[in-house]
Parts: structure tokens; sequence; C-alpha cells
């Protein structure tokens, strides 16, 4: 009987510390440009928390989830070029709806069509927080990325969730990850969101290497 393979390692098991601040500078400013943009595009209040960076196993970010049986609406947008990986919006489903029409109804009208659309909103949000991330990516580390179409998703937090990153952990069990907190809105009807972005490890290996942090 064959012997079984064993599960591939990621080529970083974790980021130290002069690795986590090089990558969260430029994801600041990622984070950034991408509020302004959201903000200025859809008509409201956008706040944006310090990102989050990191690598992790899949079922310990899994674990850590607060509420995992939480529903939620998700856009997985899958980006390619000189590095890739993958974007993530993610909002709670009691708010999702309810941020939509938010948005529709403060929209230019030059841009908003007659009839509401659930999904083209949430489609639109994630194309401009992705494209706001890639942008800092390619102006900063000089890479170019080519983003895809976002695929809509829904269900329980952690299905969703083990899905998607299980399917970027490239068979190691483990992903690479940057995650941001959006607070769209003023209090106390205030909506919030979270964006992940997913770099695979051989891209992680690529920006850390031109940050000149990817050996210590």
């Amino acid at each position: 009987m064959d012997e079984m393979s064993p599960t591939p390692r990621p080529q970083f098991e974790r980021l130290l510390p002069v690795q986590e601040d090089a990558l969260k500078e430029v994801f600041n400013i990622g984070s950034g440009q991408a509020a302004t943009t959201l903000a200025e595009a859809l008509g409201v209040k956008v706040l944006v928390s310090v990102p989050a960076i990191g690598i992790s196993p899949v079922e310990e970010v899994l674990s850590s989830l607060a509420k995992p049986a939480t529903p939620v609406v998700s856009l997985v947008n899958i980006f390619a070029g000189d590095i890739s990986g993958c974007t993530v919006w993610l909002m709670p489903g009691d708010q999702a709806k309810d941020f939509a029409h938010l948005c529709w109804h403060h929209m230019p009208q030059s841009r908003k069509r007659a009839e509401f659309d659930f999904g083209r909103i949430h489609r639109e949000i994630s194309d401009c927080l992705t494209g706001a991330y890639l942008n800092t990516v390619e102006n900063m580390l000089g890479l170019m990325t080519v983003p895809s179409t976002p695929m809509l998703m829904s269900g329980v937090m952690r299905a969703v969730l083990e899905k998607i990153l299980s399917e970027r952990s490239q068979g190691t069990g483990a992903v690479a990850f940057v995650q941001n907190k959006f607070t769209m809105g003023e209090k106390p009807h205030s909506h919030v969101g979270f964006f992940m972005m997913v770099p695979d490890f051989d891209s992680l290996k690529r920006m850390l290497e031109i940050l000149k942090v990817a050996e210590y």
C-alpha cells in the first residue's frame, strides 16, 4: 500500500514583527484609500480599523469567530497577475440588505438604476475595496494584478469562510491574510462589514522580498 503523502507546509509559519510592520505600512494606505473610495462611491461615512495581518491555520481562524453561526453575505474576488490570491467582502445577513438599500438611496442619480439590485450593490462594494487594495500593491510594490468578477456566496459564517479559506490554503491547512473592519454610516444606524485579502504563499514571499524583509 502506498504511503499517504505528507501535508505540504506553508513557506512561512508565522510573520516576524518586522515583516508585519512592513506589510501593515502598505495595507494601512490601502485600507485608507478603500474607505475614502467607498465613502465617495456610496455617499456614506466610512471608518476603517487598523489592518490585522498574520498567518494562521484555517481551523484556528474558524475557531476564533465570535458568532460562527451568523448568516452572512460574502463576495469573493480571485485576482491573478504578478501575485495571486483572493479578496473577501463579508457582511452579516441581517445588515446586508438594509445597507444595500441605504447605499442605493445615497448613490448619485447618474449611477442609480430604477430598480433596487442587492447583488449589484454588494458587487460594487467588493470591486471598490478590491481595486483600492490592489492599486496600492501595484503603486507601492510595482506588481501588476488583474481582479475577476466577484462571486456571491451566502450561508452561515463558519461554513462560508471554511470553504473560501480551505480553497486558498493550497493544501497546507494555513492561510496568510490581511483583515479590516469597515463601519459605514452614522451611529446608531451604522453597518459593519469585513474585508480580507488572502495572498497565496508565493505571492506573500514576493511582497516580502520587494519590501526587503523576506529573510530574518
